[in-house]
């Protein structure tokens, strides 16, 4: 079952890195992501398939695919947090999370199922 940080750490590192620093140390994509039995790759891979759009975003924005992978590697309460501070610093995405909630949510638990097929 999905709980909450999970769709809030999935949803984060999709779409709240636009003011994340990209300074900070790259999750390699062997990494394991805490509360899954996935990899970091495998989460991408499994995004790709599901939802092309929301990776293309993440590689598109400042810090993205690295930041997103370091998000990804997080243990899932400072992961949790992460989120919440991105979404503090960023109320447009936080607005965009409430108004899509539901189909994120939904993409989230597919990703989530599926992402040790990748």
């Amino acid at each position: 079952m999905l709980t909450r940080w999970k769709i809030a750490a999935t949803t984060g590192a999709a779409g709240a890195l636009v003011l994340a620093p990209a300074a900070m140390a790259q999750a390699a994509p062997s990494d394991p992501v805490p509360g899954t039995n996935c990899t970091v790759a495998q989460v991408e891979r499994a995004t790709v398939a599901v939802a092309p759009e929301a990776q293309t975003m993440v590689n598109q924005l400042p810090g993205g695919r690295a930041e997103a992978q370091r998000i990804l590697a997080l243990p899932p309460a400072e992961r949790n947090a992460r989120i919440h501070e991105l979404g503090r610093q960023n109320p447009q995405l936080a607005a965009y999370y409430q108004q899509n909630q539901a189909k994120i949510n939904s993409t989230i638990a597919t990703v989530a199922k599926t992402c040790s097929q990748y």
